[in-house]
């Protein structure tokens, strides 16, 4: 019996003898790639302690998420398994997780902004530690102000551009997004219209007979106006998006006539505009594409038709608030 209980013993002591061995050598190496500043290294070396939920790589990963917040796309899953083991290790009364996941909760890392759980967990670990009541905030009366998500609500946050395209430079499309999922309205025009004299096709202006003078079809123009909607899915939470939508568009297509004598239309001018009845179009509008935002910068891209008669590419640019 002696024997089987020294042999339990000396596994059980070479197995906390890895263990701890190996929690040093990935914080070590994390340390040092962190004192070099280099994040992505130092992020791969503490993601090893997540296997043991580690709350030295919990504390160390989220330093890298709130000081380089370009790593913060891609390092979304690992902070939602910090976040996992920090309500593990809470359920599990240790003490030193409280505070970690208290500012989890306040600043929104790997789960949604909650005030009321994070004043919950500083209170908790206040009492533990014997803080005096009026040190840390009361879960009811004074919880801490979230974090705000854009100028117009917490629960979304929200962008404008300017959207251009050959045929419609004129233009704004407007949206918020959520966690995971978003919508989008946009309007477009040209800003040049035509007044047109005749109706016309592209072979020819019926209405002009005898009274006015032989012509030849000029330069050609479109006067053009789309509204759109749409959704946006994020393939890279609050950074990369696609979208997909539909609305309506009109294309007015516009010919200049010219006179190829030297007798005047009917306004006494020898070029008139007509507008083309046959190349004219409006209808049903789809379009896809896709939307990027850096810091406050949004750029999106994207291609529509309109009755599958045409296809106009368009780019936006403007400010995430």
């Amino acid at each position: 019996m002696e024997r089987i209980f020294f042999f339990v013993f000396f596994i059980i002591s070479i197995f906390n003898t890895y263990a701890q061995s190996s929690s040093e050598n990935y914080n070590t190496k994390g340390a040092e790639a962190f004192s070099k500043n280099d994040f992505q290294a130092a992020r791969i070396w503490y993601s090893e302690g997540l296997k043991e939920c580690d709350l030295h790589s919990i504390q160390k990963l989220a330093e890298i998420w709130r000081s380089q917040p370009s790593m913060q796309g891609s390092m979304q899953r690992q902070m939602r398994i910090c976040f996992n083991c920090l309500k593990t290790r809470t359920e599990a009364e240790i003490t030193e997780a409280m505070p970690l996941l208290r500012d989890f909760y306040n600043e929104g890392i790997g789960t949604e902004t909650d005030s009321v759980q994070a004043a919950h967990w500083h209170k908790e670990y206040g009492k533990i530690k014997g803080y005096l009541p009026e040190n840390f905030p009361n879960t009811t009366d004074n919880p801490p102000k979230a974090k705000r998500r854009s100028l117009i609500s917490n629960s979304f946050s929200s962008f404008l551009t300017y959207t251009y395209s050959p045929t419609m430079p004129l233009g704004f499309t407007a949206g918020i997004y959520f966690d995971k999922i978003g919508g989008y309205v946009s309007g477009r025009t040209s800003y040049v219209s035509y007044n047109a004299l005749y109706e016309c096709t592209n072979l020819k202006v019926p209405a002009i007979g005898i009274e006015n003078p032989p012509y030849e079809f000029n330069r050609g123009g479109w006067y053009s106006r789309m509204i759109t909607g749409g959704v946006l899915y994020p393939l890279v939470k609050n950074r990369l998006f696609v979208s997909a939508g539909g609305g309506y568009g009109k294309r007015d297509y516009y010919r200049e006539i010219i006179s190829t004598t030297n007798q005047n239309f009917d306004t006494r001018n020898k070029s008139e505009w007509c507008y083309n009845t046959e190349a004219s179009y409006k209808g049903l509008t789809l379009e896809a594409g896709g939307m990027f935002i850096w810091k406050k910068l949004v750029v999106m891209c994207g291609v529509n038709s309109t009755q599958f008669k045409d296809l106009d590419v368009y780019i936006g640019l403007g400010i995430n608030f």
